[in-house]
């Protein structure tokens, strides 16, 4: 990315729960401890259903405009259905939910931010400039902004291209849950015990014993891994080994030039040999 270029990235939004019992009502929720959400800190988290299933994935951040209000922001039909989990609980805390849909999500990569913001504190991973915020997480090379209208930002050029965006995602074994895969796939088979999206010392959540059972219990866990090749391939499609004996999972996929680079999620036969895809 050269010169002052934003990707956008419209696939993002945000649901805020507000009111005196929105911390308590996520901490029983989600797999990521708020505790340890602060007004410069965010953390990556996500819902399981009863099962064991993730339901959806996102970053939670404290609101700063409001007391007792934090925001999730994700996928939107993700959001959508993580509304409808935590609708099912609100009666018994003093809050509210609704989904902001004014704001709009742009990737901005680091060396642009800091050449133009100098402010910029690239220890904290959110922070508030006087008319967007920001957002970072894992050790990625884009960092999120969000705003509904921006002086600041006026003058880039908006780019549709989130190419830059998703390999930095694969690149840093990131998968984020879409309207496509809810309810498909454990914790541990996207990765998330790798990261801070799952807290084991933190209290119960919904799923948290077959989820605790997995991770520790199971003689093998998951890998991740990131693969690059020069075959077409599709997202969520099986993956061999060179015996025909399926070894994982394509995640994601994103091709640059006359490659594709692919996460993917390897299964219990996966033990370090070629793989066919």
């Amino acid at each position: 990315m050269k010169g002052k270029e934003l990707i956008k990235l419209e696939h993002l939004s945000i649901l805020e729960i507000n009111g005196k019992g929105s911390f308590e009502l996520l901490q029983g929720q989600i797999t990521s401890d708020m505790e340890k959400v602060s007004e410069d800190n965010c953390v990556m988290g996500s819902i399981c259903d009863i099962k064991g299933r993730v339901m959806s994935s996102f970053i939670a951040a404290k609101n700063e405009k409001e007391n007792h209000s934090f925001i999730l922001v994700g996928e939107t039909k993700a959001l959508e259905a993580t509304q409808k989990i935590l609708e099912k609980y609100k009666p018994f805390y003093d809050c509210s939910l609704k989904q902001k849909e004014d704001i709009k999500f742009y990737a901005i990569e680091e060396d642009c931010l800091i050449r133009n913001f100098p402010e910029s504190k690239l220890e904290i991973s959110f922070q508030n400039y006087d008319s967007f915020f920001r957002l970072h997480y894992l050790e990625k090379k884009y960092h999120l902004v969000a705003f509904t209208e921006s002086e600041e930002f006026k003058g880039y050029n908006i780019s549709n291209d989130k190419l830059p965006w998703e390999l930095d995602e694969i690149i840093n074994q990131n998968f984020e849950i879409t309207s496509e895969v809810i309810n498909k796939f454990t914790p541990h088979e996207l990765g998330y015990h790798l990261n801070t999206r799952i807290d084991f010392e933190k209290g119960c959540y919904t799923g948290q014993e077959i989820v605790a059972r997995m991770h520790y219990r199971a003689k093998k866990l998951p890998e991740i891994l990131v693969r690059s090749t020069n075959k077409e391939v599709e997202d969520l499609t099986k993956v061999y080994d060179k015996d025909k004996k399926v070894v994982g999972l394509i995640l994601s996929s994103t091709k640059t030039d006359s490659n594709y680079h692919c996460l993917l999620s390897m299964n219990k036969n996966y033990s370090g040999q070629d793989l066919d895809f």
